[in-house]
């Protein structure tokens, strides 16, 4: 059995496109290119992630808030039949917080937000026809 290496003592060089850093607009090129092998990747990591999931679902952590939070945003079946608000009460939290949870997870990894989650119009909307109906800004106080 060889010793372990260093990643600095390799030595060989990788020659294969990183999907992760979409910083340089040589790689958005790169993707565009080649969509075919990124909707695969795509596709494939979400499987993954929707296994992983419904694994942790079956293995005790089925009343975890953050969990479902992750499910709602990648659409996972064991949100279908519910909505955030029942997920909320059987977990303990708000649905604003299973919300949160999900827009974090969003924003963390650069997914798409699933059907099962509103539109940015639906939350702008929200926004100027509910938001801060009990005036808890600082700014409304002065």
């Amino acid at each position: 059995m060889e010793p372990r290496r260093d990643s600095s003592d390799y030595s060989e060089a990788s020659y294969e496109h990183d999907f992760a850093s979409f910083d340089d607009p040589k790689d958005l090129a790169f993707i565009l290119a080649n969509s075919h092998q990124y909707r695969e990747a795509s596709e494939y990591m979400l499987g993954l992630l929707n296994n992983i999931v419904t694994f942790l679902f079956n293995h005790g952590y089925h009343k975890s808030p953050q969990l479902y939070g992750i499910a709602f945003a990648i659409g996972h079946p064991i949100t279908i039949a519910q909505n955030m608000l029942d997920v909320a009460r059987k977990t303990n939290v708000t649905k604003a917080a299973i919300s949160k949870i999900a827009m974090d997870f969003l924003q963390a990894t650069g997914l798409p937000p699933s059907a099962a989650l509103k539109t940015e119009l639906a939350k702008n909307i929200y926004k100027k026809t509910n938001g801060n109906k009990r005036n808890t800004r600082s700014d409304s106080q002065n």
